[in-house]
């Protein structure tokens, strides 16, 4: 399933709101393994919805470490939304400067998923999507009813896992994007099935 078919997928329930994804992508064809460092942003949005976060995606949604700003102070959390629809897993509120850590492990019969911030929190979440073969590692923001005029979203350390050469997939632009926004990729390297990713920078479109 394409970025476009899942968003379709994630905004069933929110039709009448004005939504804007600001995306970038990479694509293999079985990903195994997704960490990184995400630096919380500032967030100056009031109203509406503002999301952040990385995750992966199968032909059935996706598996996310997201970043939720609804109520004015972030909380990150674990949640797979699509098929099987499940409840949200563990999460802890973060400011903004903090630095999370998060490492997606899919190999295995129950995927986990592991978050831990510099401030000493941490949360860990086992999740049960059998028939989730993720294909795609995403960076969104995904916004409802809010402009894109906070950020930078930053992430560090990225490293990219799949059951094929990276060499074949690690491009150094990525595999795909949404929204028109100043957006910095560095240090873009394969090294066996890893494609390592020094930082990622999606700045305001506004």
């Amino acid at each position: 399933m394409r970025l476009s078919a899942l968003i379709g997928v994630l905004s069933a329930a929110t039709t009448a709101l004005a939504q804007n994804w600001y995306t970038i992508e990479w694509e293999a064809p079985q990903l195994t393994a997704l960490s990184g460092d995400m630096v919380v942003p500032k967030l100056q949005n009031k109203g509406g919805t503002s999301h952040v976060w990385p995750g992966v995606q199968s032909g059935n949604g996706a598996l996310q470490a997201v970043l939720d700003g609804w109520s004015g102070i972030w909380w990150i959390g674990d949640d797979f939304h699509g098929n099987p629809s499940i409840p949200w897993g563990n999460g802890f509120n973060v400011n903004p400067g903090d630095t999370v850590r998060f490492t997606f492990q899919l190999s295995g019969p129950v995927p986990g998923h592991a978050l831990s911030a510099a401030t000493a929190k941490n949360a860990t979440t086992a999740l049960n999507i059998p028939n989730n073969t993720m294909n795609r590692a995403i960076f969104a923001v995904e916004l409802y009813s809010v402009p894109f005029n906070f950020g930078p979203v930053v992430y560090r350390n990225i490293r990219i896992t799949a059951n094929t050469a990276a060499s074949g997939w690690c491009h150094a632009g990525g595999g795909g994007k949404l929204g028109t926004y100043p957006l910095t990729i560095s240090g873009v390297s394969a090294s066996g099935n890893t494609c390592n990713i020094g930082s990622i920078t999606q700045s305001s479109a506004a």
